[in-house]
């Protein structure tokens, strides 16, 4: 990626020399034909030509013509009052050549940000098992001229890049099947209900963590990602991290028996077996074998011989996938290992050296760990080979191998995880290659979906998450514009991390930021699939905010309860919320995930019931309640809803 990352700056430079060279202006990307500029607003335009060299820009909309000079570093910036929402217009660009930009609208623009649930386009990830919501007819009839996309390519940098790839298009059947399915809806609801171009700038990395999306200078001034006080050098952090990580991998690998060494086990060097062993076809999921349902260990063997020809050569073994770790010998010598849980899909491709592979019998041995899922050694047949070096020519493994299985993790510890460890997920370094290309690009606000991603430090979030959008807010020098977000949906996450703690920190984050909204999804995830299929009201419940706040639409409820005070009545809490306008209500049936504590902290299920605009909460286990949680776990899909049937959010009273 790096090496990739690299071409795309030789490129950028020699397309710079090759434009000022021949007198040329070059603008960013995400200024072009077909954009949509921020209404009502002072727009800046910028981009580079000769030093020295005089620009104009000349927009249809206005007779008045903007010059500047560009500077010693070729860069020039103009900024441009835009009109009330209309268009199409043009805008003439003006340098030792001429540029005209076309069929540009005026509108409302909003940034679309995050991770995964961001980035799930509208057409789903059927490859994977994540559709959207009647995806096919939503597709079909996307047909909005005036909501215009503009995407910005998955880039990571160290240093803030000037520029990125893309183009602004029309929104179409074929140009939205691959865009933001959450950004496409909440632009829809917008121009439904404002009837005006919409623009849309999509921004999103699946998987990644705020801290990505922060400036070095905000960064810097969060303790956790400084190298020495004050400043972040990212290849050192990296460094560090890497370190401490391989350090505890190493450490849990041995607490559950499973570590490469010089010396191999026996049974990795003897062909002989007991009657532990049995004979199973490979490849094969553990379910679907003498293994069973298994998380622990298993042994697998196999013996082997190659062509004469190959002896003495260096040879390239291929086993596919292994769910999920593996460590792996041949004749006794490590050839390669995958300590990582989440190696489970990468396939395995090991370089044997000249000397192992002997004439005769050979003995392959894999030796796999698998603490949740499918397990084994699980891809198709043909993918299992041996053969030399930089040939096509190879030799298949697939067949019946000698399987043992090892003993059950009754109690494993979580697989280590390593976060901050590498790219995308360093600090910054999305910041630096997704954001800063389109800064100052004119905005009315951003919309973010993420955080599922840093659930390993909900408590750190509290601080990342608010100086990520006050990064923005300052970057983009366009005052505390509207920053609204998803908190994350209830899943059934195989890991200890506290779910609760990250939608505290976001709660916090809607409560202590100026203008900034929080959308409540505990009633519209999927406790199997971490992207749930309904974005349509992820969309639209984003746009409630941006109608009701930012657009005079007061008719929009905006927000479901969220919690404001408790008071302790005897053996019951009775708590009120905001945002209770004409009452509670439930789905029908009993509210549930409240629970409650006495002065041993310890909670208990509680019973919960509305009276007016408030809900008593009790317990038969707790006699004297002192705190109350509601929706607190992972999978807590809760039926606490306002009157126009968004839910409650989440909290706790027990904050220390």
């Amino acid at each position: 990626m790096k090496k990739n990352l690299g071409l795309s700056f030789v490129f950028l430079l020699s397309s710079f020399f090759f434009s000022y060279a021949f007198g040329q202006t070059k603008l960013p990307a995400v200024i072009g034909s077909h954009m949509v500029l921020q209404q009502q607003s002072v727009a800046p335009i910028w981009g580079w030509a000769r030093a020295g060299e005089t620009v104009s820009v000349k927009p249809s909309w206005d007779s008045q013509v903007v010059s500047t000079v560009a500077g010693a570093d070729g860069k020039w910036m103009v900024r441009v009052k835009t009109p009330a929402a209309g268009g199409p217009y043009t805008i003439e660009i003006s340098g030792k050549k001429k540029t005209v930009l076309e069929d540009i609208l005026i509108g409302e623009v909003w940034v679309c940000s995050g991770q995964s649930n961001m980035e799930m386009p509208l057409r789903g990830w059927p490859e994977w098992g994540g559709p959207i919501d009647n995806s096919a007819a939503e597709i079909a009839g996307a047909n909005y001229p005036n909501i215009r996309l503009f995407t910005v390519p998955r880039v990571f940098a160290d240093k803030p890049l000037d520029d990125c790839k893309g183009k602004w298009l029309a929104c179409t059947p074929e140009t939205i099947k691959d865009f933001s399915a959450t950004g496409y809806f909440f632009g829809r609801e917008l121009y439904k209900n404002l009837n005006i171009p919409i623009g849309l700038v999509f921004t999103s990395w699946g998987g990644t963590v705020a801290e990505a999306w922060m400036s070095e200078e905000f960064a810097a001034t969060i303790p956790a990602f400084t190298t020495e006080p004050g400043k972040l050098d990212v290849q050192k952090f990296k460094a560090a991290k890497l370190e401490d990580f391989n350090k505890r991998q190493a450490e849990w690998a041995a607490s559950i028996g499973f570590q490469p060494g010089d010396k191999a086990p026996e049974w990795a060097v003897k062909a002989t077996a007991d009657a532990s062993w049995k004979e199973m076809p490979v490849p094969g999921e553990w379910s679907k074998t003498g293994i069973g349902a298994h998380t622990g260990l298993v042994d697998y063997r196999l013996v082997f011989k190659v062509p004469d020809s190959w002896v003495g050569k260096e040879l390239v073994l291929e086993l596919g996938p292994i769910d999920e770790m593996d460590i792996t010998w041949v004749n006794g010598k490590l050839v390669g290992s995958h300590l990582n849980v989440s190696d489970w899909a990468t396939n395995r491709v090991y370089e044997i050296p000249a000397g192992i592979v002997q004439k005769g019998d050979n003995i392959l041995a894999v030796q796999v760990a698998n603490t949740s899922g499918l397990g084994g050694i699980n891809g198709k047949p043909e993918m299992l080979k041996i053969s030399p070096k930089k040939s096509k020519k190879g030799q298949p493994l697939a067949g019946n191998w000698q399987v043992c299985k090892g003993g059950a993790f009754s109690l494993v510890k979580p697989m280590p995880d390593c976060v901050d460890c590498g790219e995308p997920n360093l600090p910054t370094v999305l910041y630096n290659g997704m954001i800063a290309p389109i800064v100052p690009f004119s905005i009315k606000g951003a919309i973010w979906y993420q955080g599922e991603s840093n659930r390993y430090d909900g408590e750190l979030y509290k601080k990342i998450f608010p100086k990520m959008i006050v990064n923005w807010r300052h970057d983009w020098n366009r005052g505390e514009f509207p920053f609204y977000f998803v908190q994350i949906a209830p899943y059934t996450y195989q890991d200890a991390y506290s779910t609760g703690l990250l939608r505290e920190a976001q709660d916090f984050t809607m409560r202590t930021l100026p203008n900034t909204g929080m959308v409540v999804t505990m009633d519209i995830g999927n406790l199997k699939n971490i992207h749930p299929a309904n974005k349509q009201d992820v969309g639209k419940r984003l746009a409630f905010w941006a109608l009701a706040k930012d657009y005079g639409k007061k008719d929009v409820v905006f927000s479901g309860p969220i919690f404001k005070s408790f008071v302790r009545e005897g053996n019951k809490i009775r708590i009120w919320f905001d945002y209770t306008e004409g009452g509670l209500k439930t789905d029908g049936k009993e509210l549930k995930h409240f629970t409650v504590a006495g002065a041993d902290h310890q909670f208990k299920p509680a019973k919960a019931v509305i009276e007016g605009n408030t809900v008593v909460v009790y317990s038969e286990q707790v006699a004297r309640p002192e705190e109350v949680r509601f929706g607190w776990g992972s999978t807590d899909v809760t039926n606490l809803f306002g009157p126009s049937g968004l839910p409650a959010g989440p909290f706790r009273t027990d904050v220390r």
